[in-house]
């Protein structure tokens, strides 16, 4: 016998034993499955809501990715995300969310002119966005504290005093008016 051919018949060989083995492997996973259907009880209550959980988990939204992303602070990868996000089709409220975001995210990587552009365009929605109260006192928080225009930052903080004087950061821009 040829050494080619010893070869070619241990191939063909172990290519029916694999084929062999492959099968039985299916047929014992079918067999399983379909023991575990028969026999098992049904779910109960708590099995029901378990799924439910991992089913809304599973259904993040991008915003949600985004929001990790920022909180385990990798603000290069959120600024590309958020920036994605904003060049897509999405409602109004979910855009200002994620200019709220990325100026959060610009804050953080110490670019304070684009931080405050985004800030400004929240503070500026029309109609106000849930975020614009904390965007207008930041956007003038940035004018005062970076930028050192104190008349433009007054001028942020009377907004803020004028459309939310009931705004948690109310007190706060009261004084700085004061102060100027």
């Amino acid at each position: 016998m040829r050494a080619g051919a010893f070869f070619s018949a241990l191939k063909n060989s172990l290519a029916r034993k694999r084929y062999f083995f492959f099968t039985l492997a299916i047929v014992i996973v079918a067999y399983g499955i379909a023991v575990k259907r028969h026999t098992s009880p049904r779910p109960s209550a708590e099995k029901k809501s378990a799924v439910k959980t991992v089913t809304a988990v599973s259904e993040e939204t991008d915003l949600d990715i985004i929001k990790r992303s920022i909180g385990e602070k990798k603000y290069l990868e959120s600024e590309a995300l958020l920036n994605d996000f904003l060049k897509g089709k999405h409602g109004k409220e979910d855009k200002y969310e994620a200019r709220f975001m990325l100026a959060y995210v610009y804050l953080s990587l110490g670019q304070w002119r684009k931080a405050f552009t985004e800030f400004k365009l929240v503070a500026t929605a029309s109609p106000p966005h849930k975020r614009s109260p904390d965007a207008t006192y930041m956007a003038a928080e940035l004018l005062d504290e970076k930028f050192n225009d104190r008349a433009k930052a007054a001028e942020y903080y009377r907004r803020y005093v004028e459309k939310w004087p009931q705004g948690r950061l109310a007190r706060r821009a009261m004084k700085k008016i004061v102060r100027d």
